[in-house]
């Protein structure tokens, strides 16, 4: 009762923190914490609406459970500050090794590999769906305290991690985890911002029905923090959210942020794209890429990594105090949203652009990785690339005689109209000379050119997407059929140049994610190296792609090419 006491006087408004700044915040925002925020009064009373719906609310987890999760979280976060604050708070009382607190640990350490088996254990002990959105809501709110305290205390942070199991291979199950429907009142305040905001009510909080008001609290930080304007725009807020729900690995937020990004007339889906891959590749400010390279340092499994924020380095970019601090509530946010997402399993609004997955978690580090059946060559145009760099024009023109053909050829073929095919190719070059300056020859500069022409032209075709759809045909259920070796008789084969027709018309009838391989591949022959970078593909989903439309080619052209006995009736 003392300490539910406490904590609800010690929330009670943002003047108690400035009127009583000897206290200590016994759930975690400490006035040390909230002082260091006081130029944003509008994040405070975002955190306090957050801090008084999860932790003070009725609930069916008690507060020394609350206080244990909050624990848990912060020894798994490395953040001794917030787990010495709880563990003092705590004294006296048993460390407890519950299957609850097990569980609150991989989502604190590793939330993208929780899945609906993790939920069914839970289950086999009794534990419902409204139990486990509060233990999650709990997890996900100790994420966001540790993350204000890594970022605004950067150097008191003293990173020790307990030793855990390592989580094992990423286990895919369809979410949500919780099987309750119930949905706040369609006329309520939380849901009438979010039909406002994005026009629809987002999975993340209808999976929250049982608890209306988690959702009152997600969606009044959401407002203050995010669509007020106070110190970062908005778009800069977005791109925060983004980049850390990258490094998070959190497919849901970034399909869901690149959409709201474009929406608001920041970046393309393209350029987000980009910047969840590797941001320092994107075509945003230099600033805006220093505010994401730190920021993305604050998200959850960043901080594993032995990652520190560095406030200096916004500074030399011209941030000032007030915008670093905005950052590190935005990053703070980020992580809530990502924990709330990975601990309840939403499924994305509508198809994510980018999966991503553990292979994903250490985008910066190290060399590339090497292409196994080919070593890169040296760039034959990086010369002339340099030039171009330094302003000489008539460079870039001889880089446009190297690569026109190739760049055409891709384009008729991935768009297959001529016409079109000749504007987009000299809509390819501008691009390509608008933003040569930042090539930085991490890959060839034909490859970086091809994946520009992809782009472009899967941008065309998606605007056609009404009159042309991409995929043409339900090629999922793809089965070959005709397998019979094709007759070497000269009889039986075409001559040379209707051979060269068919095959070209085939091409062109493929489903546009196998037309593009087979003709970047086998057409433009490119290596499978360069194809993968061209197409931002895996090598092996590269090569499952190009055997697929290597197959649904040869189905084609089998009734061209094998022999009259061997046809099947």
């Amino acid at each position: 009762m003392a300490i539910l006491l406490l904590s609800k006087n010690l929330i009670a408004s943002s003047a108690f923190f400035e009127q009583d700044p000897d206290s200590t915040g016994a759930h975690g925002l400490t006035p040390d914490i909230l002082h260091a925020q006081r130029s944003l009064p509008s994040a405070i009373d975002a955190e306090r609406r957050l801090l008084h719906a999860i932790l003070l609310s009725e609930s069916r987890l008690t507060q020394l459970q609350k206080l244990g999760i909050l624990r848990r979280v912060s020894e798994m976060g490395g953040n001794e500050h917030c787990r010495d604050l709880h563990a003092q708070i705590l004294s006296g009382q048993s460390s407890d090794d519950s299957p609850l607190l097990h569980f609150v640990a991989k989502l604190a350490r590793h939330a993208p590999w929780v899945s609906a088996n993790d939920v069914a254990v839970l289950r086999t002990y009794g534990v419902d769906d409204e139990l486990i959105l509060e233990v999650v809501a709990t997890t996900a709110l100790g994420q966001m305290f540790c993350t204000l305290s890594n970022g605004l205390f950067p150097s008191e942070v003293s990173r020790a991690f307990p030793a855990i199991p390592d989580p094992g291979d990423l286990v895919e199950t369809a979410g949500p985890y919780l099987g309750a429907r119930a949905r706040p009142a369609e006329e309520s305040q939380s849901y009438a911002f979010l039909k406002e905001e994005y026009g629809f009510i987002p999975n993340l909080y209808v999976v929250q029905g049982l608890k209306p008001n988690f959702v009152e609290a997600e969606t009044y930080a959401l407002e203050r923090i995010i669509r007020y304007e106070n110190v970062l725009s908005r778009i800069q807020k977005e791109y925060i959210l983004l980049a850390v729900s990258a490094a998070n690995l959190n497919t849901y937020c970034i399909s869901m942020g690149g959409q709201i990004i474009s929406i608001l007339g920041g970046a393309s889906l393209e350029e987000c794209d980009q910047i969840v891959e590797d941001h320092r590749q994107s075509q945003i400010s230099p600033a805006d890429k220093a505010l994401l390279e730190e920021t993305r340092k604050l998200a959850a499994l960043s901080q594993q990594l032995g990652c520190s924020f560095e406030a200096e380095q916004l500074r030399a970019y011209g941030f000032t105090q007030p915008q670093i601090i905005e950052a590190v509530v935005v990053s703070s946010l980020a992580n809530f949203l990502n924990t709330l997402q990975a601990g309840l399993g939403t499924v994305p609004d509508f198809p994510p652009r980018r999966v991503l997955s553990p292979k994903d978690l250490y985008p910066f580090a190290g060399k590339s990785r090497p292409i196994p059946d080919a070593a890169v060559p040296e760039d034959p145009d990086a010369e002339l690339v340099r030039r171009v760099q330094a302003g000489d024009v008539e460079a870039f023109e001889e880089l446009v005689r190297r690569h026109s053909r190739r760049v055409f050829g891709t384009l008729a073929g991935l768009i297959r109209n001529m016409d079109d095919a000749r504007d987009v190719t000299q809509d390819v070059f501008l691009k390509a000379f608008e933003h040569i300056g930042s090539f930085q020859g991490r890959s060839k500069f034909s490859t970086w050119l091809i994946s520009i022409a992809v782009n472009t032209g899967r941008q065309l075709l998606r605007d056609r997407k009404p009159l042309e759809p991409l995929e043409e045909g339900d090629d999922e259920g793809f089965r070959p059929r005709q397998i019979q070796s094709w007759a070497d008789n000269p009889e039986q084969l075409l001559a040379a140049s209707q051979r060269n027709e068919l095959v070209r018309a085939a091409v062109l009838r493929l489903p546009e994610k196998y037309r593009i391989v087979v003709l970047l591949r086998d057409i433009e022959q490119l290596s499978t190296g360069e194809v993968a970078s061209a197409l931002d593909l895996s090598i092996p989903a590269l090569k499952a792609r190009l055997l697929r439309g290597r197959l649904m080619l040869r189905e084609s052209l089998a009734p061209h090419f094998i022999t009259r006995g061997q046809r099947e009736p």
